[in-house]
């Protein structure tokens, strides 16, 4: 007979590029946390919504049977889903309707709650797990992703739950969007992410002209970046991957420092909490981190399972709002 030891609660989380399914314990232990990355042809930029929805539904269906011989030991008391990319009105995308509806049959089959979050909330909820914030009541948060670069004021409110002000981010495309771009540029499978990590921690040379960065008052213009490397590209005879790599990460860095050094003196808060695919990158958190440093700004990045898109963020919010008694 299972005891309430076993009780756990499941996250569901389907974005643009991965079908994730989490357990959590009532005490915060990963039971699991098991993702498939949805398959993109070569030499393309991304997926159709339509695309998604398709490759989301087989996908579950290969978690299912991961997971069937893990879930008998245990008591399901709680899902959680992401509903759609961001906690405000009007955010949507057909990708997260797979995650919500699966969730809702399980509530339903095993009799337990249903509870909604957001994909950008279920990132940042994930990335705090087991860090020790001077403040968790108030951060400021960076969700960079393959589409999104956004960084959050939080609070906690009342309630408990945490509340999100943007602050600053891109006015146009994303850090994702730009590493995914020359990724493919250089012939790299997509997502480029890790390639394009790997080139900039391998080219030790200290680039002196760096690309031009357009920063106001925490918010980036980001489009004339790509617009720079193309042209570099243009001139080069052979390309050098491992130069344009550090190039784009340089710039990543510097459009971050000049965003989080003027916000974090704005709203008088010096730690920061790193989620998303982008923060996944060892060569952005190792250089970002030493150049805040140094403006008393701490750092917190996660390990890459919880960075890149996951659905542990979705089952510890569900345990939150078990026991708030929603």
């Amino acid at each position: 007979m299972k005891s309430t030891r076993d009780n756990i609660v499941i996250g569901i989380d389907t974005s643009c590029y991965t079908t994730s399914i989490a357990a959590i314990s009532l005490n915060k232990e990963i039971i699991f946390n098991e993702k498939i990355m949805l398959n993109v042809d070569t030499n393309s930029k991304g997926l159709r919504q339509s695309e998604a929805v398709f490759k989301h539904v087989s996908n579950i269906g290969q978690i299912s049977e991961n997971i069937a011989e893990k879930l008998r030991d245990y008591n399901i008391v709680g899902v959680c889903a992401s509903e759609k990319p961001r906690p405000i009105k009007g955010s949507y995308m057909p990708v997260f309707t797979v995650g919500l509806n699966i969730g809702k049959l399980l509530s339903s089959t095993h009799n337990c709650p249903f509870f909604k979050t957001s994909h950008q909330e279920n990132h940042i909820e994930s990335s705090l797990l087991g860090k020790n914030l001077l403040d968790k009541n108030r951060f400021i948060a960076v969700h960079m992703s393959g589409g999104t670069t956004e960084i959050v004021l939080v609070n906690k409110g009342k309630c408990g739950k945490y509340e999100f002000e943007i602050i600053g981010g891109t006015k146009d495309v994303s850090f994702g969007q730009l590493i995914d771009r020359l990724g493919v540029k250089l012939s790299y499978n997509f997502p480029c992410g890790k390639y394009i990590d790997k080139n900039a921690l391998e080219y030790e040379k200290t680039i002196e002209n760096g690309l031009k960065t357009s920063v106001k008052e925490g918010y980036m213009n980001l489009s004339g970046i790509e617009n720079q490397l193309d042209k570099i590209m243009s001139n080069q005879k052979e390309i050098d991957k491992s130069f344009l790599s550090k190039l784009l990460m340089d710039a990543i860095i510097r459009n971050m420092f000049k965003s989080l050094s003027y916000l974090c003196e704005k709203h008088g808060v010096y730690e920061v909490v790193f989620a998303g695919g982008v923060s996944a990158s060892k060569y952005i958190s190792k250089n970002l981190t030493q150049k805040l440093k140094k403006y008393r700004i701490k750092t917190h990045f996660t390990h890459a399972d919880l960075a890149t898109d996951n659905a542990v963020g979705c089952a510890l919010i569900g345990i939150q709002n078990l026991n708030l008694g929603e």
